[in-house]
């Protein structure tokens, strides 16, 4: 008996420890929403390190296009337009599928509930609400999940006159993947999924802000920010952070509500602009950071909504893009390639790196010390952050590369183009880093050296004109000189002599100079 409790003491010594080191792994390689986490910092101090090569790529299954992923352990979670898969990181295969109903590839989001379980968010649809059969209600209620209420599910209804297409909120535990509530929205969602602690937060077109109940899909609170609410939404500090477009003015609105009550944190920031493109939020060390169509990121006080800085940059924001923040610094890419690092707390530029390629549908991430971007001509490159040079690109592919997201040991990207999906890279220990400066970046040294080299040859080829010039120049002195005195001698010989015949040539050359 004393043997037998003696070695149940021992198993239980060596499982704790082993599950609570996997819980740490899990805890540490959990990049759960859009940007990593619910303040979208796109930070992750541990990531995978380059040079980078090809782990796998996974095309749509559906043939169509995949949502950006997120990582829970060794699974990332994706949205495609037939179904919801979670994917094997290691070998980029499909482990298993839920099937759904259509609708925006917004990012999906994980996060725990009361009981401690994993539980997967994502939007289906439209999905069909109706409006004239019943009253309309300001606070949608859940349905009850098949599994739960022991009904077989209906087939999906057909839309009618009196139906409009709808966006739901699908809550799915992925201990079983069995569905454990879906609440419709009032119109389409595109915004994503953001949860925070025990509630989901989501936006749709008609610019309404929803705070929904993690437990059972119930609606907290619904208030209303102003144009669409179609990027996603932050949360920090117990505010949420919510960025309007009104195409009709056009305006950018730059709201803030207290996460618990939906109370407005403070008065809506309006920003008149020639466009609506714009970042989407990110939250972080009391700030609250984010990209606008008139070239400028901006720094506001979370708290209160004021202005602390702002920096211009060369171009505009893709709506479909957001900035990383790592504690220190803001790292934000315009549509035109430019990657900025700029100082978190004045917004002084510390480097910028020109990649010449578009930037639509890509957000950076700071992977350890490295900012990561896809780009336009389907690359992936990264930037070293203290120096900020170029270290490593991967080959051009076709269709770009979007959404990047980081596990412990793979940075997985959506893939644009033809062949639509994902595509993970991993480190490559046989690889090189490179050390490429930005195009339009000064070199003091580099540069000297170059125009010293271009003068000595400038001068060079000025010396060889000039000898040749001058030897010719002297021939033809030297000609004219013997030919002078032989006519000065018959001269002398005939006392025909008068003088010399001084009319010449004279041409003025009059020269512009243009200062470029």
């Amino acid at each position: 008996m004393h043997a037998l409790l003696a070695s149940a003491s021992a198993l239980v010594a060596v499982v704790v420890p082993l599950f609570g080191a996997i819980a740490v792994a899990q805890e540490g390689t959990t990049w759960s929403q859009y940007q990593g986490g619910p303040a979208h910092t796109g930070y992750a101090p541990d990531g995978p390190q380059p040079p980078y090569r090809v782990r796998w790529t996974l095309p749509a299954p559906d043939g169509a296009s995949l949502s950006a992923a997120v990582v829970e352990g060794e699974v990332a979670y994706t949205v495609g337009e037939e179904a919801v898969y979670g994917v094997d990181i290691a070998s980029g295969q499909v482990a298993w599928q839920i099937p759904r109903a259509g609708g925006p590839l917004s990012v999906p989001a994980v996060g725990s509930d009361t009981g401690g379980r994993r539980v997967l968010v994502y939007t289906e649809g439209p999905a069909t609400s109706i409006s004239s059969t019943a009253s309309p209600s300001a606070s949608p209620s859940p349905s009850r999940s098949p599994s739960e209420t022991g009904v077989s599910p209906p087939a999906s209804p057909s839309p009618t006159a009196d139906q409009e297409k709808v966006s739901s909120v699908v809550a799915v535990r992925l201990g079983n993947r069995k569905e454990l509530w879906r609440t419709p929205l009032e119109q389409v969602s595109r915004s994503g999924v953001t949860i925070e602690g025990g509630t989901v937060f989501v936006g749709d077109q008609d610019g309404d802000v929803y705070a929904l109940s993690l437990e059972d899909g119930s609606v907290i609170w619904k208030e209303q920010v102003g144009g669409r609410a179609d990027t996603s939404i932050a949360v920090a500090d117990g505010n949420v952070y919510v960025v309007g477009r009104d195409t009709d003015t056009p305006r950018v609105v730059v709201a803030a509500f207290d996460a618990a009550t939906g109370e407005r944190a403070w008065s809506p920031l309006s920003l008149q602009v020639s466009s609506t493109a714009g970042s989407a939020p990110t939250a972080g060390g009391g700030s609250l950071f984010l990209g606008s169509a008139d070239r400028r990121v901006r720094s506001l006080d979370a708290a209160n909504g004021n202005e602390q800085w702002n920096a211009l940059v060369l171009s505009v924001f893709s709506p479909a893009t957001a900035l990383a923040y790592d504690g220190r610094s803001v790292f934000a890419a315009d549509v035109a390639g430019g990657l900025y690092r700029l100082d978190a707390s004045d917004g002084s530029r510390m480097w910028s790196f020109h990649v010449n390629e578009t930037v639509l549908r890509s957000a950076p991430v700071v992977s350890g010390s490295y900012a990561l971007l896809g780009l336009g001509n389907g690359q992936m490159v990264a930037i070293d952050v203290a120096s900020g040079h170029l270290v490593w690109r991967s080959p051009v592919t076709p269709g770009l590369i979007g959404t990047i997201a980081l596990s412990r040991d793979s940075v997985i990207a959506v893939k644009g183009g033809r062949n639509a999906g994902l595509i993970a890279f991993e480190h490559d220990p046989e690889g090189t880093l490179l050390d490429e400066p930005s195009p339009t970046q000064f070199e003091a040294g580099t540069s000297l050296s170059r125009w010293a080299v271009a003068a000595v040859l400038v001068f060079a080829i000025a010396l060889a004109l000039g000898l040749v010039a001058s030897r010719r120049i002297g021939r033809s002195a030297e000609s004219d000189s013997d030919e002078d005195a032989k006519v000065f001698e018959e001269g002398e010989d005939e006392g025909a002599f008068e003088g010399e015949d001084e009319d010449s040539d004279a041409t003025d050359v009059d020269q512009d100079e243009e200062d470029r």
